[in-house]
This record gives structure tokens, C-alpha cells and sequence, in this order.
């Protein structure tokens, strides 16, 4: 569905056909919500940076990191701590130089830690925000697989612009419902690749049978 069928969509929802200046704001209210929850597969992405500071900046549509590592020949997964966590691990090290191991999210970057003692490049993959609907970009991934979304979570943001209690309550319903079943869709996608057969425990007590993905 388009950016124009959706707020059409959404003008028929509430029957109301005063609301043409409002509909972008309510657009940008659901995608605020969507960025909130949704960590679709397509939205997955991979970024490569030259690391030289402590600080490296994070792209600009980041939502959540999945992974970092030093694209190196061995591709070194580095782990992730809190902020507080790495701060206590450069103390430990007396803040020395190195080769990162760590690495923490912090102000829209990632730092690392031990700090840089020479260029790395970083490969990040993450998942990112979904492209704003505008009159120039008309569709992303959740308007064209789950247009649900956008149209109740509109309305929801309508709903409360117009003082309409009873209604959103109703919207907010729908809207966790469709984001509910995009998790789910994800999920399926995630885990539906081989199928489950049972391994039997051949030693010792009885227990309940093991499971694992065959390829």
C-alpha cells in the first residue's frame, strides 16, 4: 500500500475528510511507534567503518545492533557491555591501546574499548528504522507486507488528536494485533528453516527427548 492509499485508507477508517493536514504527523507518530518494535529480517543491514578513536558513529538509520567484529582475517566478534561495564574495563587496563575486544552503544556510536592502537575496519550489522513514507518515498517494507500497521496505527494517533476516547482504545487493539502478528511472521522466518526430529538419550536416566535442526 502507498504513502496517498494510505492516508485515503485511513480518511474512509474515521470517516472524516477534514484531516488531509494532520495525516503526515499521524504517519510519523505510527512510524515512531513501528521503529519502537518491529526488527523485521528485511530490515536487516550491514555497514562496514574504518575504526581510528575511541568512538566510531553509528548510521544515520540505525535502530538496534545485532553484531560487530573487526573485519580482519579471523572477523573478530567483539562483545557487547554497558556503558558502565567497558568503563570499568578501560580502567582495568589503565586505558592502554590495543586491539578492541568490547564495545558499548553509547551517544549514537559505538566505542570501543581497548581504544584503537591503530585503523580497523568494523563491520556492523544492525537492524535499521523503516524509510519514512513521504510524497517521494511511497513505500518501505512494512507498508507493502503489512499495511495494517500504518492504517490502525493512524487512526490510533487520530483517534487521540480528535478527543475521540472510545475509538482509541479500539485502534490501540488492532495496532498491537498487527505488530503482534508481524513478530510472529518474523519468527516463523527465523526458525522455519530445516525441521525438528527428536535425538534419543542413549545413557543414564530417562529424560525428555532433545531436539535439534536438521539442515
Amino acid at each position: 500500500m502507498t504513502y496517498d492509499e494510505i492516508k485515503t485508507k485511513v480518511a474512509e477508517y474515521l470517516n472524516r475528510t477534514d484531516l488531509t493536514s494532520q495525516m503526515d504527523m499521524f504517519i510519523d507518530l505510527t512510524e515512531s511507534d513501528i521503529n519502537k518494535v518491529i526488527k523485521h529480517q528485511d530490515l536487516i543491514k550491514r555497514a562496514n567503518a574504518v575504526a581510528e578513536t575511541q568512538y566510531t558513529q553509528l548510521p544515520s538509520d540505525w535502530s538496534r545492533v545485532i553484531n560487530v567484529e573487526l573485519n580482519t582475517s579471523d572477523h573478530t566478534t567483539l562483545l557487547q557491555q554497558s556503558t558502565e561495564s567497558l568503563d570499568l574495563k578501560r580502567t582495568s587496563i589503565d586505558n592502554v591501546s590495543g586491539r578492541p575486544e568490547y564495545f558499548a552503544i553509547t551517544d549514537n556510536a559505538i566505542e570501543l574499548c581497548p581504544t584503537p592502537d591503530t585503523n580497523y575496519e568494523l563491520q556492523l550489522t544492525y537492524y535499521a528504522n523503516i524509510p519514512e513514507l513521504s510524497s517521494t518515498n511511497t513505500t518501505n517494507v512494512v507498508s507493502d507486507k503489512f499495511p495494517d500497521v500504518y492504517i490502525y496505527g493512524c487512526c490510533k494517533h487520530a483517534s487521540v488528536f480528535l478527543m475521540e476516547d472510545e475509538r482509541v482504545g479500539m485502534f490501540q487493539t488492532l495496532f498491537d494485533k498487527a505488530l503482534e502478528e508481524v513478530r510472529l511472521q518474523q519468527e516463523r522466518a527465523s526458525f522455519g528453516v530445516g525441521s525438528l526430529i527428536p535425538r534419543r538419550k542413549k545413557y543414564g536416566k530417562a529424560k525428555k527427548q532433545t531436539y535439534y535442526f536438521k539442515n
